[in-house]
């Protein structure tokens, strides 16, 4: 395709952070890649590093005030859409998305808005529900799975027109290249190398079942006392995890970490033998597609689209969110399995995360655009 026929596209991006511990990571991944087959400006609400090592064209805003914020997004966007671009994709940003539909959506242009969650069990501020309200329904959804595509549909009355699945994605290699034994990546860790560890990596927030982690882990510990729970992860529940960690003298069995760079995960995924996912909500997990592509099982709450990417093996793991007994039960069935079927296990995850892989989603999301 000649450099002239790229379809010039924005991209709202909430953050830049190289070394984010969040989903963003991955999205920066894409974003490369895209940008050889379109003409790319990547917006950026916040930036925690140099954008030029994003390696496209991108423009930070200065104001961090929301309202200035918002109409320094309208007046870039607008700009652009003046300049010849005739499509926005907005990533998560509800203030983004709704700067697009104003600049984009009723200036004969597209507007696009990534969204993948199950935001209909919580409450926001009135302000803030209605924005998201109104821009689900005048921009295009891209989302994933299709089940939680079809819950878009009904809770907030969309067209079905109007929807766009695009499945999540990571770079695979990035895991399967990392040539790194367990007991070098748990020496390299300073975790011990006998005994069993599980491994949970997300916030520490309640909508992700962090308060769950020190009831499972205590359940499991006392059937295998040498087994730990490394705790990847930062957020609000943080102390209230700490507390009760002290409280039920398990700080030598569970290992708080703290926020650990995407860019430096691979080697705890590498060290675990299984993967926690308790959450109330999800959408479709980047955690769990890193816990396939490092061939680690894993016990998960039964939320959002969890069950679609889960190879059938595993799907006896998967279960009802806030069963706190049954993740534990969960995990010790796994530990007890032994290595060779917690191996098989693993295979059959790495094969089926090659669908997600980012080069194997790149042409859904280019096809966006044409």
């Amino acid at each position: 395709m000649p450099e002239t026929a790229k379809p010039k596209v924005a991209y709202v991006l909430p953050e830049y952070d190289p070394d984010t511990g969040s989903h963003f990571f991955h999205v920066y991944d894409l974003v490369r890649q895209a940008a050889g087959s379109l003409d790319l400006l990547v917006v950026i609400e916040r930036a925690g590093g140099d954008p030029s090592r994003l390696g496209v064209p991108a423009y930070v805003q200065r104001f961090s005030w929301p309202p200035l914020r918002f109409l320094e997004m309208f007046f870039v966007l607008f700009l652009e859409r003046l300049r010849g671009r005739r499509r926005c994709y907005v990533h998560y940003s509800f203030y983004g998305a709704l700067a697009s539909w104003f600049a984009f959506g009723l200036t004969g242009g597209r507007a696009y808005y990534w969204n993948s969650g199950m935001p209909w069990l919580y409450r926001r501020p009135w302000f803030t529900e209605r924005v998201l309200r109104f821009v689900l329904r005048r921009t295009i959804l891209v989302t994933d799975p299709s089940s939680l595509a079809q819950e878009y549909r009904q809770r907030y009355r969309l067209r079905a027109d109007r929807i766009r699945i695009v499945p999540h994605y990571i770079s695979v290699r990035r895991f399967r290249d990392f040539a790194v034994s367990r007991e070098e990546a748990r020496g390299a860790l300073g975790l011990p190398a006998d005994g069993e560890i599980a491994l949970f990596v997300h916030r520490l927030s309640r909508r992700k079942g962090a308060h769950l982690v020190p009831e499972i882990a205590a359940a499991v510990i006392r059937q295998e006392p040498r087994a730990m729970l490394i705790v990847v992860g930062d957020g609000p529940e943080r102390e209230n995890l700490e507390s009760r960690i002290q409280n039920l003298e398990l700080p030598n069995r569970v290992r708080m970490v703290g926020e650990v760079p995407q860019r430096s995960i691979v080697p705890y995924f590498r060290a675990a033998d299984v993967f926690l996912m308790p959450s109330e909500e999800e959408g479709f997990p980047h955690a769990l597609l890193e816990a396939m592509a490092a061939g680690v099982p894993y016990v998960a709450a039964d939320v959002g689209g969890v069950g679609e990417v889960t190879p059938s093996e595993l799907r006896p793991y998967l279960l009802p969110a806030g069963d706190a007994a049954g993740f534990a039960e969960g995990i010790l069935r796994l530990l007890h399995a032994g290595a060779e079927r917690r191996a098989r296990l693993g295979a059959a995850e790495q094969e089926r995360v090659m669908r997600y892989d980012t080069a194997a989603i790149l042409p859904q999301f280019l096809s966006l655009f044409r």
